[in-house]
């Protein structure tokens, strides 16, 4: 069989997959986008708003490492129906507060980052995902995840979790990244960094990328290092993005996951080991 041929039945079979959940995610409660305006304006349009690069971090050491960025400015909110409101603060700026909301980097307005306060059922992902990538067009996209040791194929038994330890994958036609390890096979990823990825695989979106730091779990909840962070913020750096990387404090993300306004009630400053 032609290699061409074979390739594009396998990619129309993940597309025609990827639509079926589309179409699946129909009945399920979708998101709320509301862009910020100022009095003096009129309403904005749909029109999608377009950044050089938008960086997406999802709850726990994503999140809370994009939250310590000072100089941001407000664009918008992203609301997922159902979200459990309690204890959520009006301030929209507070770590605490149980939305998405939408920054633009005051160093480089072209920078987008949305810190992601709480974490998203697997059955709402895809319409987050698409509810953000529909809205936001960007010439690269930086997903911030983590990765259990517990759920890691390694192929090795003595393999030693030592910091920084980080795996990235991209998108089919992304400039190739060397500095990263790639996530090796059979190891998958799940829940929000899984639909993003899928979605921009899918709408050939090029220069897509998802990190991945190793964060353990105790008795089903997320601990968070120290080292976490740090294998996030380094692999901003390792991307180019250093004026994001230079922006983050792990210090300040660590004290703000311990005092548990964002995401996780556990965080441990020693370095991991299998």
């Amino acid at each position: 069989m032609d290699l061409s041929e074979d390739h594009h039945r396998y990619q129309s079979s993940d597309e025609e997959d990827f639509q079926e959940s589309i179409e699946q995610a129909v009945t399920l409660p979708k998101p709320f986008l509301l862009w910020r305006t100022k009095a003096s304006t009129s309403p904005q349009t749909s029109t999608p708003k377009s950044c050089s690069t938008l960086i997406i971090g999802t709850a726990y050491g994503g999140s809370a490492l994009l939250h310590t960025i000072r100089g941001k400015t407000l664009l918008g909110s992203l609301i997922l129906p159902g979200v459990d409101l309690k204890d959520n603060a009006a301030d929209v700026n507070a770590p605490s507060n149980a939305s998405c909301n939408i920054y633009e980097l005051d160093e480089d307005p072209t920078v987008i980052f949305i810190p992601c306060n709480y974490e998203i059922k697997d059955q709402n992902c895809l319409n987050f995902a698409k509810t953000i990538m529909s809205n936001i067009q960007a010439a690269r996209v930086i997903i911030l995840d983590t990765l259990s040791p517990a759920t890691y194929f390694s192929g090795s038994p003595d393999i030693d979790f030592t910091y920084p330890w980080l795996r990235i994958l991209q998108t089919s036609g992304s400039t190739a990244v060397t500095k990263i390890s790639t996530l090796e096979v059979p190891n998958l990823v799940q829940n929000l960094g899984a639909a993003l990825m899928s979605y921009c695989e899918v709408r050939r979106l090029k220069d897509t990328y998802l990190l991945l730091s190793l964060q353990e779990h105790v008795y089903g909840k997320a601990l968070t290092t120290a080292s976490t962070v740090r294998g996030l913020k380094e692999g901003l750096a390792a991307l180019g993005v250093t004026v994001v990387a230079n922006s983050v404090d792990v210090t300040s993300a660590v004290q703000q996951i311990q005092d548990k306004r964002v995401g996780s009630n556990r965080t441990r400053e020693d370095r991991l080991y299998a």
